[in-house]
């Protein structure tokens, strides 16, 4: 089986929140294929090293309309388990 069949098959089982999730990881990863054309070339070799990873997060984040970027949480580090697990927030005095 294919990787198109297998995602196909994944896909139709899949709830419609998840497949948004999804498609939005998608468009990103053609986005950024179609921006670093050696992230996908076909002899593997890059022709410069890659960026960062806090280079790539603060290109992700300049490209962010302003409406968006107000929306996120701002005690995201103090706040981790919320954001991630659900947890209630935690008094943030006791970090």
């Amino acid at each position: 089986m294919t990787t198109r069949e297998q995602l196909l098959i994944e896909i139709n089982s899949a709830p419609d929140f998840l497949l948004e999730e999804v498609l939005d990881f998608l468009l990103f990863a053609k986005t950024r294929r179609q921006q670093s054309p050696n992230l996908s070339g076909s002899d593997g070799a890059a022709d410069e090293p890659p960026k960062p990873i806090w280079a790539a997060f603060e290109e992700f984040a300049d490209s962010l309309p302003e409406t968006t970027a107000a929306t996120l949480p701002t005690d995201g580090a103090a706040q981790l388990d919320h954001y991630l697990y659900g947890f209630p927030k935690s008094d943030q005095s006791e970090h």
